[in-house]
Protein backbone atom coordinates (compact mmCIF):
# COMPACT_ATOMS: atom_id res chain seq x y z
CA UNK A 1 0.00 0.00 0.00
CA UNK A 2 3.04 2.37 1.00
CA UNK A 3 4.55 2.07 -2.52
CA UNK A 4 1.13 2.16 -4.37
CA UNK A 5 1.25 5.42 -2.45
CA UNK A 6 4.50 6.66 -3.21
CA UNK A 7 4.28 5.49 -7.21
CA UNK A 8 0.76 7.61 -7.47
CA UNK A 9 2.14 11.08 -5.65
CA UNK A 10 5.42 10.48 -8.12
CA UNK A 11 2.90 10.33 -10.67
CA UNK A 12 1.13 13.45 -9.43
CA UNK A 13 4.40 15.12 -9.30
CA UNK A 14 5.68 14.34 -12.73
CA UNK A 15 2.27 14.99 -14.85
CA UNK A 16 2.36 18.44 -13.12
CA UNK A 17 5.31 19.02 -14.39
CA UNK A 18 4.79 17.92 -18.19
CA UNK A 19 3.63 19.73 -21.13
CA UNK A 20 3.77 23.36 -21.59
CA UNK A 21 6.62 23.84 -24.52
CA UNK A 22 10.10 23.11 -23.97
CA UNK A 23 12.21 26.35 -23.82
CA UNK A 24 14.92 24.83 -25.84
CA UNK A 25 13.14 24.74 -28.77
CA UNK A 26 12.99 28.67 -29.74
CA UNK A 27 11.41 28.48 -32.89
CA UNK A 28 8.38 26.45 -31.46
CA UNK A 29 7.51 29.06 -28.32
CA UNK A 30 8.25 31.76 -30.68
CA UNK A 31 5.31 30.47 -33.03
CA UNK A 32 3.15 29.91 -29.97
CA UNK A 33 3.89 33.31 -28.80
CA UNK A 34 3.32 35.18 -31.76
CA UNK A 35 -0.59 35.11 -31.47
CA UNK A 36 -0.26 37.02 -28.43
CA UNK A 37 0.11 41.22 -28.36
CA UNK A 38 3.55 42.42 -27.68
CA UNK A 39 3.25 43.57 -23.29
CA UNK A 40 5.31 43.73 -20.42
CA UNK A 41 3.17 41.04 -19.09
CA UNK A 42 4.23 38.58 -22.43
CA UNK A 43 7.80 39.72 -22.25
CA UNK A 44 7.67 38.83 -18.46
CA UNK A 45 5.38 35.41 -18.80
CA UNK A 46 7.77 34.40 -21.17
CA UNK A 47 11.61 35.29 -19.43
CA UNK A 48 10.58 34.35 -15.89
CA UNK A 49 8.39 30.63 -16.67
CA UNK A 50 11.07 29.42 -18.47
CA UNK A 51 13.63 29.29 -15.67
CA UNK A 52 11.94 26.76 -13.66
CA UNK A 53 10.15 24.86 -16.16
CA UNK A 54 8.63 24.41 -19.60
CA UNK A 55 6.25 27.43 -20.88
CA UNK A 56 2.68 26.95 -19.78
CA UNK A 57 0.78 29.24 -22.46
CA UNK A 58 -2.16 31.37 -20.76
CA UNK A 59 -5.24 29.29 -22.36
CA UNK A 60 -3.88 25.64 -20.08
CA UNK A 61 -5.56 27.64 -17.21
CA UNK A 62 -8.65 29.24 -17.06
CA UNK A 63 -9.00 33.24 -15.79
CA UNK A 64 -10.18 31.89 -12.10
CA UNK A 65 -7.42 29.92 -11.92
CA UNK A 66 -4.56 31.97 -13.27
CA UNK A 67 -4.39 34.29 -10.07
CA UNK A 68 -3.74 31.76 -7.41
CA UNK A 69 -0.64 30.62 -9.81
CA UNK A 70 0.41 33.83 -10.04
CA UNK A 71 0.42 34.80 -6.20
CA UNK A 72 2.31 31.42 -5.39
CA UNK A 73 4.79 31.64 -8.62
CA UNK A 74 5.90 35.83 -7.93
CA UNK A 75 7.72 35.26 -4.92
CA UNK A 76 9.67 32.40 -6.26
CA UNK A 77 10.26 34.17 -9.89
CA UNK A 78 11.09 37.68 -7.77
CA UNK A 79 8.64 39.31 -9.15
CA UNK A 80 7.62 43.28 -8.16
CA UNK A 81 4.21 44.03 -7.74
CA UNK A 82 4.01 46.08 -11.15
CA UNK A 83 5.33 42.78 -12.82
CA UNK A 84 3.20 40.58 -10.75
CA UNK A 85 -0.25 42.95 -12.42
CA UNK A 86 1.55 43.02 -16.16
CA UNK A 87 2.11 39.26 -15.98
CA UNK A 88 -1.69 38.60 -14.54
CA UNK A 89 -3.48 40.48 -16.87
CA UNK A 90 -1.50 39.01 -19.95
CA UNK A 91 -2.36 35.27 -18.58
CA UNK A 92 -6.42 36.20 -17.57
CA UNK A 93 -6.46 38.25 -20.85
CA UNK A 94 -5.47 34.69 -23.08
CA UNK A 95 -6.44 32.65 -20.87
CA UNK A 96 -8.80 29.74 -21.14
CA UNK A 97 -12.74 30.38 -21.19
CA UNK A 98 -14.06 28.50 -18.31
Amino acid sequence: MKTLIQLSLITVVLWGCAGGLNPSNTAKVDAAFAKYEDSQGKAIFREKCAKCHNYRLPEMKTAEKWPGIIDRMAKKAKLNDDQKSDVLAFVTKHAKAS
